[in-house]
């Protein structure tokens, strides 16, 4: 692995070093090494950036992303990955640790049975959402790795969803609105509105109602 991006959202001051050391680890193995671009503005005053390049976006060059935060840190560094099938490495400077759990007192063992290729990697599902509607609600990146929420809008009465299940009919949900999970994404919103948790591993979605308020 020679060409590694980092992204974080934020910069705690216990965490300085944690960032620090990974760019040590990384600089120590000739890694060339890549800081996304709003992340560099976050820390450039705090840490030595020198021989560290910047990247807005990711293409299939990339090795290995690593994130720097919790598990809502690489829900977005995801985002940046869509379809590259490059993995990430989650450090967790966080509190949550279900994705990102890799903690900064074990860095230099991760980084040595990284690049002696003692690693497993752990494939995780995407969900992608399409609109029909003229309007369409969807943000430009129409992926995620943990749910997709179809909800209602400027009303306060419940909405009927009509679901479908590889064309045939399933249900007719009345509710709030209806969370459509990947087994990822089944331990955050879908599991508060009363979903069940699946193993990551899982070929399945969970499909949630959300209760009326």
């Amino acid at each position: 692995m020679k060409k590694i991006a980092i992204y974080g959202q934020y910069l705690q001051e216990d965490s300085v070093s944690t960032v620090t050391n990974v760019l040590e680890q990384l600089q120590l193995r000739d890694c060339d090494v890549y800081l996304e671009q709003d992340y560099v503005k976050l820390i450039d005053d705090k840490i030595d950036l020198k021989a560290v390049g910047v990247f807005e976006f990711l293409d299939i060059s990339y090795d290995l992303m690593i994130s720097i935060g919790g598990d809502g840190t690489i829900l977005r560094a995801v985002s940046y990955i869509g379809k590259l099938n490059i993995p990430v490495m989650g450090i967790n400077t966080g509190r949550l640790g279900f994705l990102a759990t890799l903690q900064s007192e074990e860095l230099e063992l991760a980084f040595k049975l990284l690049f002696d290729n003692k690693y497993r990697l752990s494939k995780r599902s995407l969900i992608t959402a399409t609109s029909q509607h003229p309007a369409n609600h969807l943000a430009p990146d129409n992926f995620a790795l943990n749910e997709v929420t179809v909800s209602r809008q400027n009303t306060t009465s419940m909405i009927q969803i009509e679901t479908h299940l590889n064309g045939e009919l399933l249900t007719s949900y009345w509710a709030d609105g209806l969370i459509v999970s990947t087994p990822t994404g089944s331990t955050g919103y879908s599991l508060s509105c009363g979903g069940p948790v699946i193993t990551p591993d899982t070929k399945a979605l969970v499909i949630t109602p959300i209760a009326p308020t």
